[in-house]
């Protein structure tokens, strides 16, 4: 097949959604697909990147305006000269700018957090009246999707949670770190509700537990502060120089205890399957899709609550063995030759 990647979000920026675009272009053309991207970024940064694929990355790093515009023209050209099966978008924001007649499968992810301003309704049910099928990455952003936006009930759609594994990478190494979080640093990732809990642990149980934040963003001083506060400058480590997978090898269980905020929501919880695949049993709240991003490999718990987060964290510790095997066992459903079939086949479903 001929697959066209047209986003906003692509590696080597890292996130949620660049993770899913760019598993998406790179497991197509693993599997032999002739894969074109049409991607937003700087060009001069991304090229060490771009010169490694086996598929060709056109970047657009114009300022917005005239950028959508380039981009779209770009890909009329592009359709002019060549046929393409299937058209992937990573937002409705790039469905919107994109305005070729011709008749593809034209797909879009849902995500969720994208679909919480209802001020640009219009413009999103005009967009997505453009595709033959939407994609959403849990049963909470489907049905949060059809909450705020009825008008497009008709629109075929179905759900693929948006995790693609590499390898089952279990090692029985001693860990350096009980707990931690891979994530942006940002309030309503709950990094803070994780230091509370260490430190309740840490007054009424005498238990001195040690966590890896691995991640950047605007909490990052407000946490440090937090650290200094609690007295945990011997507990926790902040990180931001080792690879994701350095991080869960070293650690025993993976922490995020999300919060939804007015203008933001977890649609799913990426890392938490990343974690599984090296043995970590997660930890997650209730709050949007995380808790689809985990089975029987550790704990929901209500949002905001630091009692059940304390709790939880031991009886975690207390079953690490067991829920490990389970991590590992849940993260085979995510091995990238099978979830890439099920983007692929979209339209058989």
């Amino acid at each position: 097949m001929n697959i066209l990647i047209y986003t906003q979000c692509f590696a080597p920026k890292l996130g949620g959604i660049e993770s899913v675009m760019t598993n998406i272009a790179t497991q197509s053309s693993n599997m032999g697909h002739s894969v074109s991207v049409l991607a937003d970024g700087s060009k001069s940064k991304s090229s060490s990147f771009d010169s490694q694929q086996n598929f060709e990355i056109k970047r657009f790093d114009q300022i917005k305006f005239f950028r959508n515009k380039i981009k779209s023209s770009f890909a009329n050209d592009l359709l002019k000269n060549k046929s393409f099966d299937l058209v992937f978008f990573d937002s409705w924001k790039s469905v919107e700018h994109f305005n070729n007649p011709i008749q593809n499968k034209k797909i879009c992810l849902i995500h969720g957090n994208e679909i919480l301003n209802l001020k640009k309704k219009e413009r999103i049910i005009k967009s997505l009246k453009k595709v033959d099928k939407i994609l959403f990455n849990s049963n909470f952003t489907k049905n949060l999707f059809y909450k705020q936006l009825p008008e497009l009930s008709e629109l075929p759609s179905m759900v693929i949670f948006p995790a693609f594994i590499e390898n089952i990478n279990y090692t029985d190494d001693e860990k350096k770190y009980d707990l931690c979080t891979i994530a942006r640093l940002e309030y309503r990732k709950g990094h803070h509700l994780v230091l509370e809990a260490l430190t309740k642990l840490k007054k009424e149980k005498n238990l001195i537990l040690t966590y890896a934040i691995l991640g950047d963003g605007p909490e990052l001083s407000k946490l440090k502060d937090l650290v200094v506060k609690n007295n945990l400058l011997h507990q926790v480590d902040f990180i931001n120089n080792k690879n994701s997978s350095d991080v869960y090898k070293q650690s025993k269980i993976h922490v995020m205890p999300t919060i939804t905020t007015p203008d933001s929501i977890e649609g799913f919880g990426i890392s938490n399957v990343e974690a599984a695949s090296y043995g970590l049993p997660s930890i997650v709240s209730s709050s949007g899709g995380t808790p689809e991003s985990i089975d029987q490999n550790g704990y929901v718990i209500n949002e905001n609550d630091i009692n059940e987060l304390s709790n939880k964290i031991s009886v975690t510790l207390e079953n690490y063995s067991e829920l490990s095997k389970k991590s590992l066992l849940f993260a085979k459903i995510f091995e990238k030759n099978t979830k890439i079939k099920e983007y692929l086949n979209c339209f058989n479903d």
